[in-house]
């Protein structure tokens, strides 16, 4: 166990440029000369010495208790801590870290299992069309012009947890637009969320929480043969169409009442 000298101790003796103490006792050593430090500015001198005394918190305490004498003397110099430091520095020997790097996968927020397609109509038998590259429309076909609709590509998912499973009829899903890698996502714009299309293949599993914007709840009506798509990303909004033709398919929060938000699939 190392000793630190008192300050009475350090009065009456000479704290020159060769003397520390030793590990066990109060005696003063001679050691062999290492390193010496100085800060002519503040007027300390350390001698850090070869062997098991130096870069060890014995010269520390030597040094605080040669800097509580320094500073007892009515004509020193104002000592900062960045004096203290830089003797700090030359004492002791840096320690190095090593930064080990690693990655964690969790499992899948919704897991890929299969892809289907289907026609959609809303229940006021209007149809999708895209009407320009990203804008997809509802509106009535018929004759020549009923090529125009397109068929969603639905990508199925399970679920991680039990936030939806075949038999309770909700359903994760993207709803891409078949022929081309497009998908509905729903995301936020200013205070309130929107539908629109992205360029984007989600036919895989879903790892991360941001994907999600992709991801509607299927809720199929056995009983009617129809079916709603509730974002994942923002519950109590679904896909709907206008009660007027050719305006853009949205989302809504007030389904079927100044909206349509009711489908009926049909064709796979």
């Amino acid at each position: 166990m190392a000793f630190v000298p008192d300050l009475d101790t350090l009065e009456s003796s000479s704290l020159n440029e060769e003397t520390l103490y030793g590990p066990n006792c109060f005696c003063p050593q001679k050691p062999q000369l290492d390193l010496e430090v100085t800060s002519p500015g503040v007027g300390i001198q350390v001698t850090v010495t070869k062997g098991h005394l130096s870069r060890t918190f014995r010269q520390a305490a030597v040094l605080v208790a040669a800097v509580t004498k320094l500073l007892k003397q009515p004509s020193h110099k104002d000592f900062a801590d960045s004096d203290l430091g830089s003797f700090l520095d030359d004492i002791f020997e840096p320690v190095s870290f090593q930064c080990i790097k690693g990655s964690y996968t969790g499992a899948p927020v919704f897991r890929y299992t299969r892809s289907q397609s289907f026609d959609i109509l809303d229940i006021d038998h209007k149809c999708f069309v895209l009407e320009s590259p990203t804008q997809l429309v509802a509106l009535h076909l018929q004759g020549p012009s009923a090529g125009r609709k397109v068929k969603l590509n639905i990508a199925l998912y399970r679920p991680r947890s039990s936030q939806g499973s075949p038999g309770s009829g909700r359903v994760p899903v993207a709803l891409g637009i078949k022929g081309y890698r497009l998908y509905m996502s729903c995301v936020m714009s200013g205070t309130k969320p929107v539908l629109q299309l992205e360029e984007a293949d989600v036919r895989r599993d879903i790892e991360s929480v941001e994907l999600t914007r992709f991801i509607f709840y299927r809720l199929d009506s056995p009983a009617e043969g129809t079916t709603r798509f509730e974002s994942a990303a923002f519950p109590g909004w679904f896909v709907c169409t206008s009660l007027q033709p050719r305006q853009p398919v949205s989302i809504t929060n007030t389904p079927d009442q100044v909206n349509i938000a009711t489908y009926e699939l049909s064709g796979r």
